[in-house]
């Protein structure tokens, strides 16, 4: 017979033991950063995923919760994204993932620089329709998305948060750099 060790204590609820389920959803981990990319790799083949968007909604910014999980551990949204627009510089409370449907954008990567307050741009890739990426909140992206095409574009999205506590994935926005007056 399999003993229960003393040192790990059950909860002394099930409200209690909920709690700490939810609580650990938020960050859910790899695993679920994985698992959301194979799905959206699914949702991103789908030529139908845009039929119940109105047409004008994909000519400005516009954030669509198409699936809220019913015990809000995550939401899966359809972003589209207009010529010249671009998000904060931003990092997530949650894990998210990310692919494109259709057009492309451009995702910087930023560290963090001394102190905590500054960014500093690492890397810069353009993100064609059919890419999957993101990563789990305990990597601690630092990054911006843009179009900086002519068409518009669009995105799909799973955040790991719960959609009635937070009114989005980002946890803090950064100041953009200044751009560096001795650069030709």
């Amino acid at each position: 017979m399999l003993g229960v060790s003393s040192s790990v204590q059950p909860p002394a609820a099930p409200e209690d033991a909920m709690r700490v389920l939810v609580e650990a959803s938020d960050s859910l981990s790899e695993v679920f950063c994985s698992l959301s990319q194979r799905a959206l790799r699914g949702l991103l083949k789908d030529p139908e995923l845009l039929r119940q968007v109105p047409t004008d909604t994909l000519q400005r910014f516009s954030r669509i919760l198409l699936f809220r999980d019913p015990v809000n551990r995550f939401g899966i949204w359809l972003l589209a994204w207009p010529p010249g627009f671009r998000t904060s510089i931003h990092r997530h409370h949650c894990s998210c993932a990310f692919g494109i449907y259709q057009g492309q954008l451009d995702e910087v990567l930023y560290g963090i620089g001394p102190g905590g307050d500054t960014v500093i741009e690492v890397e810069r890739f353009t993100r064609l329709a059919g890419f999957v990426g993101g990563a789990p909140r305990e990597h601690g992206l630092v990054h911006e998305m843009l179009n900086v095409g002519t068409a518009p574009a669009v995105s799909v999205h799973v955040y790991a948060y719960q959609p009635d506590r937070y009114d989005d994935s980002v946890e803090r926005s950064f100041v953009r750099p200044p751009l560096n007056a001795t650069d030709d």
